[in-house]
Formats: structure tokens, C-alpha cells, sequence
């Protein structure tokens, strides 16, 4: 039997409201109302005061087999969890990395394009003063791209 079960079946037969426990527990009623939905669990600090409350054993409470399965689900639920999570924000970072290369990419070319067909030009990063703005572009994408690289790496890292 679930905890949530165990405390309906508790609180039941104890004859007590979802308030009335509440009070007894230093808690919102919302919050009882939250265990016995299934929607959150309490604290250990809680369990042992609802134990308190009801005379029993913290066992009893939240059943020895229970405990167990539901322990291991809830941590199955959380790393599935952060892997999707991790998935999405690693996936995120990758197009805005590809993005930033493929503008690099684009404003070099042009840019050396552009320098090819200006005759008074010697060397297009110095001395083509149209160039500039392309130039800082650059330099910012490059900028750009080593930080979501740093940051993809350093996410990666700590999944491990």
C-alpha cells in the first residue's frame, strides 16, 4: 500500500480532517491534502511527526516493500528527467554554436569577397576601412562560438 494510502486509511480512522491533521503537524491543509493526492511527499521530519500523531512505526507508515519501489521510480523519474533536460539545453546549445559558425562563416567570405574587388586594397583586414564592421562581426562571433563551446563542455563535464 502506498503512503498516501496509508495516511487516508490513517487519518480515516483516526477521524481526523485534513486540518485538524494539518495542525497537529505544523502544516497547511493543502499540503495533507497534496500527500494524500500523491502530488508530494513529506519531509522525514514529517513522517516522524505523523507517526507521532497516529502511534505507529515509521514502517508501517510508508510500508518496507513500498518504500523501496517507490524510492528507486521517483530517482528513475528524476534522472530521466534531467537527461531530457540536459538533452535539450545541449541540443540548444549546438544549433546556436552552428548558427554563430555558419554567420563566421558567411562574413569572411563576404568580406574577402568584397576585398578582392577593391583594386587599392593590399591587405583586406587593414587596409579596407568598409571592412570594419565585418571585422568586429567576426570577432564577436568568434567570441561567441568559444563561449557556448566552453559552456557545452563544461555541461558535459558535470554530467559525468
Amino acid at each position: 500500500m502506498s503512503f498516501r494510502e496509508q495516511l487516508i486509511i490513517l487519518r480515516d480512522k483516526s477521524k481526523l480532517s485534513q486540518q485538524e491533521l494539518a495542525d497537529k503537524l505544523d502544516v497547511s491543509r493543502q499540503t495533507v491534502s497534496r500527500w494524500e493526492a500523491g502530488k508530494s511527499l513529506p519531509s522525514l521530519n514529517q513522517v516522524g511527526k505523523i507517526c507521532k500523531v497516529f502511534g505507529i512505526d515509521p514502517s508501517v507508515l510508508l510500508g518496507e516493500e513500498e518504500r523501496g519501489s517507490d524510492g528507486a521510480e521517483a530517482r528513475e523519474r528524476a534522472v530521466a528527467a534531467e537527461k531530457k533536460k540536459t538533452f535539450a539545453v545541449a541540443v540548444s546549445i549546438g544549433a546556436a554554436t552552428l548558427a554563430a559558425v555558419v554567420g563566421l562563416i558567411v562574413t569572411i567570405v563576404y568580406a574577402v569577397k568584397d576585398a578582392m574587388y577593391d583594386a587599392s586594397v593590399s591587405v583586406w583586414i587593414i587596409a579596407v576601412p568598409q571592412n570594419t564592421p565585418m571585422i568586429i562581426l567576426s570577432v564577436l562571433l568568434v567570441v561567441f562560438i568559444a563561449i557556448l563551446a566552453v559552456t557545452l563542455i563544461l555541461m558535459l563535464r558535470k554530467r559525468r
